[in-house]
């Protein structure tokens, strides 16, 4: 998928997990909730993260010189789109990463949205025609899909702008949920 349909997602998953859990704290600054946009920032860095090592990524470039050194010290070391950073386990070690640093920092919520953004990007992208290596290395040689074949979506093709709005009216829906509570606390307390 390309990375606004990656973002959206992201977003969509963070506000999802809000709505069900209250994950997102406020951190206040001054009596202003910053909480809920530093996750914000956090799952569209890690919705964007796992292409890094594509070749047209939009986090590398974004990223300055730091995304072009880590994109070509990946591929220095072979790694190749879809590959390492789209494994399931990596996944899976970068979400308890993020959530063990972010809980070292005092932001726990923070941390575990960047590995929501990160999980996200891997399960999308395993809507889609070329699939995940998702359960490396118990499968090596199969991508996992979670479409059967004829439901794939081409990265990029009639269909994705399609899911990209259907996620996006998810997310009005669901982003109240991440946002107002807090700001509504603060207006009632005057800023």
């Amino acid at each position: 998928m390309v990375g606004k349909t990656h973002v959206m997602i992201g977003l969509a998953t963070l506000a999802g997990a809000e709505a069900a859990t209250g994950l997102v704290q406020p951190h206040p600054v001054k009596d202003i909730p910053v909480g809920p946009f530093l996750c914000i920032i956090a799952v569209i860095v890690g919705a964007l993260a796992p292409d890094i090592d594509a070749e047209e990524s939009q986090i590398k470039y974004e990223m300055g010189e730091a995304g072009l050194a880590l994109s070509t010290w990946l591929q220095s070391f072979g790694v190749e789109h879809r590959g390492l950073t789209h494994y399931g386990l990596t996944g899976l070690i970068v979400t308890v990463s993020s959530g063990l640093l972010g809980w070292w920092l005092g932001y726990p919520d923070v941390g575990l949205a960047f590995g929501l953004g990160y999980l996200s990007h891997i399960l999308a992208d395993s809507l889609t025609l070329t699939g995940t290596p998702l359960l490396w290395p118990l499968q090596k040689e199969q991508n996992f899909h979670l479409l059967p074949a004829v439901l794939r979506i081409r990265t990029g093709g009639p269909v994705e702008p399609l899911i990209f709005i259907a996620v996006s009216i998810l997310l009005l829906f669901l982003l109240p949920a991440l946002v107002l509570p807090e700001w509504i606390k603060t207006l009632r307390h005057g800023l």
